[in-house]
């Protein structure tokens, strides 16, 4: 743990029975780079039927995708999103998603939070489970909305931006 205001873990543990439940409302993008020179989206394994699946069924990637403020590559970095994606439907192009949410810039700067669930990649308003996080986000639950912005065939780079709701202590 890092930064000034993160209380020992002892003492806010030790503080939980007087703590008061925070609600925090986070909006950001993610800049998804699946090819080119420096990909953010790495497969790792595909199973036997991967090639041949309509939905990619078992192929599993690394993701550590820059988070951003605005839509625009460019635009503010507010941390980043770390974890395994999984194409896991045979019937439907759906991923199974475990990120943690990492914010290295700005009031929140250390602390997680950890987004777990069936994502079905072409609808819209996409829900996700928040299940957990720490720092600032220590015992958070709630809600992601995930939507596609953008996405360049040509580049294969997508822009996805999530809301997060969450509540924590």
């Amino acid at each position: 743990m890092s930064g000034a205001n993160v209380k020992p873990v002892e003492e806010w543990f030790e503080n939980l029975g007087q703590a008061k439940e925070t609600r925090t409302k986070i909006h950001f993008y993610f800049q998804d780079v699946l090819g080119g020179e420096s990909p953010t989206v790495y497969k790792v394994a595909q199973s036997g039927i991967t090639a041949t699946s309509p939905t990619t069924f078992g192929q599993i990637s690394m993701v550590d995708d820059l988070l951003t403020a605005g839509p625009e590559p460019d635009s503010e970095v507010v941390g980043r999103a770390q974890g395994t994606i999984g194409f896991a439907d045979l019937h439907d192009t759906a991923i199974h998603m475990g990120l943690n949410i990492l914010f290295t810039q700005g009031k929140y700067k250390g602390s997680t939070v950890t987004v777990s669930g069936r994502n079905p990649i072409f609808e819209t308003d996409r829900e996700l489970a928040i299940v957990g996080g720490t720092g600032c986000f220590r015992m958070a639950r709630g809600v992601a909305i995930s939507n596609t912005h953008s996405f360049n065939v040509e580049t294969n780079y997508g822009v996805l931006e999530y809301t997060l709701y969450i509540t924590h202590y």
